[in-house]
């Protein structure tokens, strides 16, 4: 059956972008359908990204073996695109730091974590040494992770959106697939334009890098899946340093302990609200700034559209960094963002699959954090799934 597009993208985040450059440096006939009207506006999970460039230290093998494989691989693969291609990213480390006994034997399990994950030259320090790196910082002992990092995301999805119109990507915006079924060897999609016209269009591969709506567009082609979106958001505040020269970070990622919360889809461990630096301008090179965002605080969501906040009062941010970085006050944090989560409910890992139905249907399902990350990984990985369909 002739088609009309060989290849069609659902969605220009990062991981869509980052699919579509891959494929377009062996491929030709590569469309993105974006419902947003560009690719770096809109609210998405991209722009509400906080920009932390993950080691792959926190994800299991038995649960979630994509997550821990393909954000180490990410992780490399990022800054080497970074430097290739000068986007703003820096290499600052990070401290997983503990506040009594009991955090520091959870340490341990985490650096042994790190080894089975194969996350390098990760270390457990003494207190003192985490006071030497970060003087405001409080903690009896602390994993350094010296792969951890922060990029602008924005900057990155630019990029990738760049490279792969040179390389002959066509990009629609302001186009909204609402009409997904199997049509003999392709895929029919109904589409609706910025200007209320409706078309449809039929493609030879549909790949579902929707975001937040990629399992409403996999439930479309395929009704029986059992995936569905845990309305989960994440609460951030910034705290501005040139206020308190004082309490300045030197300019790690800092984060406490991992604690185990139990929610009616299972037990799971929560990275906890964290420090992160910021960049002082998206000049390259870049550099840190005294702006640290503290969070996010993640909490229930009532639908796909709770983006705007705040929800949660900065005492309670305070209250959870107190324990480690004790000089903080209420009165020091401004309102930062929130973003939704991709998160899935009752599965803890990434989901990229071929739909039972039609195999040239590639779903890419939960990609929450570390999704930006691994975006460069993910991409490898779906660019061989499309090389064993073509």
């Amino acid at each position: 059956m002739a088609v009309d597009v060989p290849i069609v993208i659902i969605g220009g985040g990062v991981i869509g972008c980052a699919v579509a450059w891959e494929l377009s440096r062996d491929s030709d006939g590569i469309f993105l359908f974006e419902k947003n009207p560009g690719i770096t506006t809109g609210e998405n999970q991209t722009s509400r990204n906080s920009g932390v460039i993950h080691s792959g230290i926190y994800y299991d093998q038995e649960t979630r073996p994509l997550k821990a494989s393909l954000c180490v691989k990410g992780n490399s693969l990022l800054y080497d695109f970074c430097t290739r291609y000068k986007v703003p990213a820096l290499k600052t480390g990070k401290l997983i730091v503990a506040t009594d006994q009991k955090e520091d034997e959870v340490l341990d399990f985490y650096l042994e974590r790190a080894r089975e994950n194969g996350v390098a030259r990760v270390e457990k320090i003494s207190g003192s040494r985490v006071r030497s790196m970060e003087p405001n910082v409080k903690a009896c002992s602390a994993l350094l992770i010296p792969s951890t990092g922060i990029i602008d995301p924005v900057s990155f999805v630019y990029r990738l959106h760049t490279l792969a119109l040179q390389n002959g990507v066509e990009f629609l915006t302001g186009t909204d697939v609402n009409q997904l079924e199997v049509y003999g060897d392709a895929i029919k999609m109904g589409v609706s334009y910025s200007d209320k016209k409706r078309d449809q269009v039929k493609a030879g591969l549909v790949i579902n890098a929707g975001g937040i709506e990629a399992d409403n567009l996999a439930r479309l082609i395929n009704p029986l899946l059992p995936y569905e979106l845990d309305y989960v958001r994440g609460e951030t505040y910034k705290f501005y340093g040139h206020k308190r020269p004082e309490l300045r970070l030197a300019g790690m990622n800092v984060y406490p302990t991992p604690t185990a919360v139990v929610t009616p889809y299972g037990r799971h461990f929560t990275l906890g609200v964290h420090l992160t630096p910021t960049f002082e301008s998206l000049s390259y090179p870049p550099t840190i700034g005294s702006t640290i965002t503290v969070g996010p605080k993640l909490v229930p969501a009532e639908s796909r559209k709770a983006w705007s906040g705040p929800s949660v009062k900065p005492e309670v941010f305070v209250e959870a960094v107190h324990s480690f970085f004790p000089g903080i006050r209420k009165e020091d944090l401004i309102w930062h963002q929130s973003g939704l989560q991709a998160r899935l409910k009752k599965e803890p890992d990434f989901v990229i699959m071929q739909d039972p139905k039609a195999e040239n249907f590639i779903n890419l399902l939960g990609i929450d954090s570390p999704g930006l990350t691994a975006a460069p990984a993910i991409a490898g990985r779906v660019k061989a799934m499309v090389k064993d369909l073509l």
